[in-house]
């Protein structure tokens, strides 16, 4: 096996999703993302030559980290980096993301916890990167940029689309259309939207919400141990306890508005909104942020929860979550019965649900 196939070859950068990479490549060598696809020797074969496999981006195996090593000389831990896999057993559930796969041909922008296929971006940091699309803009927790400290961007203002999303065909990788790596190149028709995103303007975030995003993103890389009620846990059980203070949010609205000491105006606006797009539904409760703004309302409210300082604290920092949940009659499905919190949450849970009467477990 050759050790370099392709002449032109551009460094992936750290975070950096696998998808933005060869996009970046394709621009410079002058080619539609597909092609240099194929070039990579990635293998797109589906019901059509241009669709890419439903685990593109998510995981690699190692087909995929050979054929990256021979075409640009990239090492398989760097190829691994790109994909969703680093934060499986965090933020994500690896299994959930391939399970949603299986219905690709009816993806859903925004669906469970992460955009498989489309992205939110900072327009200053691809600007001053080149184009770079950082893998944790994929994430649904992903509001605000902790550098420039802006709300992120999800959707397009020309197009209204969620950025570089493909269209009705999100899993295709077009053999005849180039795209820049600073557009919105979402598809429009047969053509990638051409809308410039480092000339939007970014919205400023609210005072503190980019710290609070910086240290969600510590423990989202595994950089941070997270303790949780003064107790260590391990990631996924952390991020099991930010899903459960997610849901008990949605479920207390509007009435856990009342509850939160100093709540702006807009969250109202902003929480009512998200919970229209993600339904009443039992199932749609348990998803992610719909948009980079409800992402950043939910940082704000539930990190402060969750950097409580020990198991009182965290019981009565949870407190407006629970009982307006329990007010609005949202306990009875038992809706956190698929959340696997830990026990320190759980505790804490319990000595705030309301005495005097009877009321079902959320479990």
């Amino acid at each position: 096996m050759l050790p370099r196939r392709l002449a032109l070859v551009t460094a992936p950068q750290a975070g950096e999703a696998f998808g933005s990479w060869p996009d970046r490549m394709a621009w410079f060598n002058r080619c539609p993302p597909g092609v240099m696809a194929e070039l990579f020797g990635l293998g797109l074969r589906g019901p059509s030559a241009d669709l890419r496999p439903r685990t593109f981006g998510v995981r690699a195996n190692d087909a995929v980290c050979d054929a990256v090593y021979a075409a640009a000389d990239v090492t398989a831990l760097a190829t691994e980096r790109m994909h969703l896999t680093v934060f499986d057993q965090g933020p994500l559930v690896l299994s959930e993301v391939l399970a949603a796969g299986d219905t690709a041909a009816r993806a859903t922008a925004g669906s469970g916890w992460v955009e498989v296929y489309g992205s939110r971006t900072c327009p200053l940091c691809l600007l001053s990167s080149g184009g770079v699309w950082p893998l944790w803009w994929k994430l649904a927790c992903a509001g605000v940029c902790p550098v420039h400290e802006v709300v992120l961007l999800d959707r397009c203002p020309s197009c209204r689309c969620v950025l570089r999303w493909g269209g009705m065909r999100p899993r295709v990788l077009s053999n005849a259309s180039r795209r820049a790596p600073m557009s919105c190149a979402s598809m429009v028709g047969r053509r990638p939207c051409p809308q410039w995103l480092p000339m939007v303007r970014a919205r400023s975030a609210p005072p503190g919400v980019a710290g609070l995003q910086q240290r969600w993103l510590e423990i989202a890389c595994g950089r941070v141990r997270p303790v949780l009620g003064g107790v260590e846990v391990s990631r996924a059980e952390w991020f099991a306890a930010y899903r459960a203070c997610v849901v008990l949010v949605r479920l207390g609205l509007p009435g856990v508005l009342g509850r939160l000491r100093g709540a702006p105006a807009w969250w109202r606006r902003v929480l009512m909104g998200e919970r229209e797009v993600r339904g009443l539904s039992r199932a749609r409760f348990g998803w992610g942020p719909a948009s980079a703004e409800a992402a950043t309302v939910f940082l704000a409210v539930v990190m402060p929860v969750l950097e409580a300082a020990n198991a009182r604290e965290l019981g009565q920092c949870l407190m407006p979550l629970v009982r307006a949940a329990a007010d609005a009659g949202g306990l009875g499905a038992k809706p956190l019965s698929q959340v696997a919190v830990p026990a320190v949450f759980a505790r804490a849970v319990a000595t705030q649900m309301p005495v005097n009467r009877r009321m079902p477990s959320p479990w």
